[in-house]
């Protein structure tokens, strides 16, 4: 009579990838926004403190540098480049 060899196979849980784990996740995300909080935080005090700016009122720069939805970098982004008043340097 012949023996029949079985082999069990044991599978082993794999670890999550190291970025996928949530802390490394936190500390991505926290300094990711904290820089887009400084950033809009810079825009709008750049606007506050602007004597005029370029071809939309203060006021829709303001609410674009804040970012309704996802827009938080681009509207900051085009306050800067197209409504800031550049003034010459001197010197």
């Amino acid at each position: 009579m012949g023996h029949v060899i079985t082999g069990r196979v044991t599978l082993r849980k794999l670890s999550a990838p190291p970025w996928r784990t949530s802390v490394n996740a936190a500390l991505i995300v926290i300094p990711v926004l904290v820089l887009a909080v400084g950033f809009v935080v810079f825009c709008e005090v750049d606007l506050a403190r602007a004597e005029q700016v370029r071809y939309l009122p203060k006021w829709v720069w303001a609410i674009l540098c804040i970012g309704i939805g996802l827009t938080i970098p681009f509207g900051g982004i085009a306050y800067l480049v197209f409504g800031k008043v550049r003034r010459p340097r001197l010197g």
